[in-house]
């Protein structure tokens, strides 16, 4: 107890604490890129008035519990620095309502809302100002401390009280739209801040209670105020998480706004054929621009080839849009100027209505794969929710459920399309292709069922079964008499990032009685961009036991020199969009021509997929391909055929 009870043991230790957290959230703080200026202002705002509370707060303690400091620095002044203490605490509350608003984008438009906001502060503020001077309030004792009169002192809580019953209104609302950590740790911070006066009275000291503001400003720098999250480091904008966090608030606040969008066409080939810093430059100069159009500044890079704006109150139809869109227009009919080189880019802008067109986040997720498809293909001013076929909407509604009881109902099927070693003159490996048959649809593309697989959940289930009927078919058939070394399973990124997928897939392999070398694992660029921790744990231990991978789909994502020689990868399989542009044009020629040199520079393998005709194979094998996959050889086929094949062609 005799700590709790005697506050000069620990008050001063608190305080000098408390500045060195402070100073350690400033730092972090100033160091951070912002997005949200509002939010920054605002949060910067709060650091210095919880540093100067801690500050009169550590003046206050030394007068009160050090020989030296008390005749250092006097009475008087030290009434001075406890009614500053008290000043910058009551203000406080109304900075930290100011912070939460800002973080959900409400903003108090009118005279008269921002008067009710700032009205209880200005009242707590006053009654310290008054009280000074007139004793009516409070009274400073003979030992340096404010001695409240009640009941008009006590008047002085009203406005936090206040404060505390609308934070409540506003967390209950709206941390729904955030994420479980930033939720808790606004949460954290509310309650905090709701102890204050319990702990000031416990304790008979408020230095505990400084320290905890302290606390938790040093937690909401690393949530709120770190734009990991919210900001993209290439571009400079915005975020996905950002954009989605920003619609669900204007939602839920019943706000009316529209979502500008400018689709440039092929952005991210054009931005995967450069080296980073180039990339980085030409996507900055994109951002930059744009932001002179938003209102409040901040532009979104959400999707690969896509920027977005948000306009308040602003419908489509309106001349704000259509001014913006001539500017644009405007502007991408001349080349951005990257270093020495100049870019041609071509755009379709397009605008959805907030919530006119699309009333909630997931209906505009929707809306957004179908609308993905009309950008590629339109070339009007300006493309609308109303422009495209909503019926494809349904449609994937319908598919999603065709694809959660695929398995059930025995919908999938697993075929294999041989791949040709020029080296052996044998079809020494394959790819395993699932297949989605429905009974009134028939055929589903992987293309269209995978995404929503994905979205679903489903995709876990079905990797396994895909998996299984793979080492299925090994164990049970002649293929590895036949010639077979090898199959590749393409992987999902939703499976990488499982922390059991080395022993689910392990567990697998004994069950069948199936060697690792006989799998290989196609992993895609794509997804290799945005690897974690968990996905580079899962790919080394797989590794380890004897599994070797793929990169899929290489060329069409963010290709350069240095990610290329750190994949962990031992074969590169060339897209099939780079195959055929190849033999449509020198320039594309040159480009597949050196990806493979540096490739095979690298010591690894190369898969030429989409290969169709024999010229384009005897081309690819001169070039030093060492596996050639396409319909030019043979097309996917069920697991009877496929081993008939093989039987007939490497017999």
């Amino acid at each position: 107890m005799g700590l709790i009870t005697k506050p000069q043991t620990y008050n001063i230790c608190f305080s000098i604490a408390a500045l060195v957290l402070i100073f350690v959230t400033y730092l972090i703080h100033a160091s951070e890129e912002k997005v949200f200026n509002r939010q920054g202002h605002i949060f910067g705002a709060l650091i210095f008035d919880a540093f100067m509370l801690n500050l009169m707060g550590l003046i206050h303690n030394a007068y009160l519990y050090s020989d030296v400091g008390a005749a250092a620095i006097g009475y008087d002044i030290n009434c001075y620095v406890v009614l500053a203490e008290k000043l910058f605490a009551h203000l406080l509350p109304y900075l930290s309502i100011c912070y939460v608003m800002s973080i959900f984008q409400i903003d108090f438009n009118t005279v008269l809302k921002k008067a009710i906001i700032i009205i209880p502060t200005a009242y707590s503020l006053s009654v310290f100002m008054i009280g000074f001077f007139t004793r009516f309030f409070f009274y400073f004792t003979e030992d340096g401390n404010i001695k409240f009169i009640y009941p008009q002192g006590a008047t002085v809580y009203i406005g936090a009280d206040l404060y505390f019953i609308f934070a409540t209104y506003l967390l209950i609302k709206y941390t729904k739209t955030l994420s479980s950590e930033k939720a808790y740790a606004l949460w954290v911070y509310y309650i905090l801040m709701l102890l204050a006066v319990p702990i000031r009275i416990i304790s008979r000291s408020s230095s505990i209670f400084e320290f905890s503001v302290s606390l938790a400003l040093l937690l909401c720098v690393y949530t709120f105020q770190n734009p990991s999250e919210f900001v993209d480091r290439m571009s400079g904008a915005a975020t996905r998480n950002a954009l989605n966090f920003a619609v669900s608030t204007n939602l839920l606040q019943k706000k009316e706004f529209t979502l500008y969008g400018v689709h440039i066409d092929r952005l991210s080939v054009l931005i995967g054929e450069k080296q980073p810093e180039k990339a980085a430059e030409l996507l900055s100069q994109i951002t930059e621009y744009l932001r002179g159009f938003s209102p409040d500044g901040i532009v979104y890079y959400p999707y690969m080839e896509d920027f977005v704006m948000l306009f308040p109150d602003v419908t489509a139809d309106e001349s704000t849009i259509e001014k913006i869109t001539d500017e644009i227009k405007r502007r991408f009919r001349d080349h951005w100027k990257v270093g020495d080189e100049e870019i041609k880019l071509i755009e379709t802008p397009y605008a959805v209505v907030f919530p006119e067109e699309v009333d909630s986040l997931e209906r505009y997720n929707e809306v957004r794969g179908v609308l993905e498809k009309a950008l590629t293909k339109q070339s009007r001013d300006i493309v609308r929710v109303a422009d495209i076929n909503l019926k494809v909407v349904e449609h994937d509604k319908k598919i999603d459920g065709i694809v959660k009881h695929a398995l059930d109902d025995e919908l999938l099927d697993v075929y294999y399309q041989p791949i040709y070693s020029p080296v052996t003159g044998k079809f020494s490996s394959c790819e395993a292709l699932l297949r989605l048959k429905d009974p009134q649809l028939g055929f589903i593309s992987p293309a269209i069922f995978m995404p929503i697989a994905e979205r679903n959940g489903t995709i876990l289930a079905i990797d396994k079964f895909v998996l299984s009927s793979v080492c299925d078919m090994l164990s049970k058939t002649d293929v590895r008499k036949y010639g077979l070394e090898y199959t590749e399973v393409n992987l999902s990124v939703v499976d990488c990032i499982q922390t059991n997928l080395a022993d689910n897939v392990m567990g697998t392999l004994n069950k069948y009685q199936i060697a690792p070398k006989e799998i290989n694992f196609e992993i895609t660029e794509t997804y290799e961009q945005g690897i974690t921790a968990a996905m580079d744990e899962n790919i080394r231990k797989l590794m380890e036991m004897g599994i070797s991978f793929s990169m899929d789909d290489f060329g069409t994502g963010y290709s350069n020199l240095v990610r290329i020689a750190t994949m962990p990868v031992e074969i590169f399989k060339l897209d099939k969009s780079i195959i055929q542009s190849a033999f449509e044009s020198e320039t594309s020629y040159m480009v597949m021509l050196n990806l493979i040199k540096i490739i095979k520079s690298l010591g690894k393998e190369i898969v030429a997929e989409g290969v169709e005709t024999g010229e384009q194979a005897r081309q690819l094998i001169k070039l030093g391909c060492d596996h050639i996959q396409g319909f030019f050889y043979a097309r996917p086929m069920p697991r009877d055929q496929f081993v008939q094949f093989l039987k007939e062609h490497n017999g």
